[in-house]
């Protein structure tokens, strides 16, 4: 049996504008969908979670881990991209940064870093793991604009046609050239 790449979107966060998102938490409604995603995780060949670090993201594979009777492995290298200097934008605002990022791969349009900047690492991430762990399956929980630009990479898709269709938390199952998408039923698209 061919392994697979299980790449998690974070659960629903609590939005505080006037806090960093790297800091942001679940919200009550983020740690439920968490739960319930897991119950259809189950079936991998996985034996460790691999998360990024960033609170709401670190949360969400703790919730899938706890429910899998799985550890979790931090990876900086899985974070969102990084926007540090960006701040809370109105939603407008923020979907015109992420278009120009994506339609822009090589160039540092919208954050700190530009999108081949953001797959590179996330490659490498996934390169390290997989040779830590050479069968079975990977299941790694990320993020939106890092998740859209390594899954549409390399399935060779559009990465903003990608991210528009994401919700939260939601897990995206990678198979040689296919794709297969785990949604939670009734949970919002948004950061």
């Amino acid at each position: 049996m061919e392994s697979r790449i299980v790449l998690v979107r974070h659960s629903i966060p609590s939005i505080e504008v006037d806090r960093p998102s790297i800091d942001w938490s679940l919200s009550v409604a983020g740690k439920a969908a968490a739960i319930e995603l897991a119950k259809y995780l189950s079936g991998f060949r996985v034996t460790e979670i691999l998360s990024s670090p960033e609170k709401k993201a670190h949360q969400t594979a703790a919730l899938i881990a706890d429910r899998l009777a799985l550890p979790i492995c931090l990876d900086s290298d899985l974070r969102e991209h990084g926007r540090s200097k960006v701040g809370y934008l109105a939603r407008t605002d923020f979907e015109a940064g992420i278009t120009r990022l994506l339609e822009h791969p090589h160039q540092l349009t919208f954050g700190d870093e530009s999108a081949d900047a953001v797959f590179n690492r996330m490659a490498q991430a996934v390169a390290r793991a997989r040779g830590a762990q050479p069968s079975g399956d990977l299941m790694i929980v990320t993020h939106g604009t890092a998740m859209s630009i390594y899954a549409a990479r390399v399935l060779r898709g559009d990465p903003l046609v990608f991210w528009r269709s994401l919700s939260m938390p939601t897990a995206v199952v990678l198979n040689a050239n296919e794709m297969k998408v785990i949604d939670v039923p009734g949970t919002p698209a948004d950061r």
